[in-house]
């Protein structure tokens, strides 16, 4: 069984793509970036700020899903500039 998840506390879906799907009992969050789903703003232009409002955009994911941080078995994080790594690994 697949099921799409998507709330209005993420940002929304661009394209033909969910926020997230549940197949079996796995869940897939689609990328987050640091779009501030209130206001469809970016977070402020540092790599904290970003990287806060990327993890609340995907705690809110897994809320939606029935799951938490505790339950993510795997993750992918994609940086402009390496630099930012102990920033973004402090978060």
């Amino acid at each position: 069984m697949i099921k799409k998840v998507s709330t209005d506390k993420a940002p929304a879906a661009i394209g033909p793509y969910s926020q997230g799907i549940i197949a079996g009992d796995f869940f897939f969050a689609s990328g987050q970036i640091a779009i501030i789903p209130e206001t469809g703003e970016l977070a402020e232009d540092n790599i904290v700020a970003q990287t806060e409002q990327v993890m609340k955009n995907i705690g809110e994911l897994l809320k939606e899903a029935g799951v938490s941080y505790e339950n993510v078995v795997k993750t992918g994080c994609f940086l402009a500039d390496m630099n930012d790594f102990a920033a973004f690994n402090e978060v």
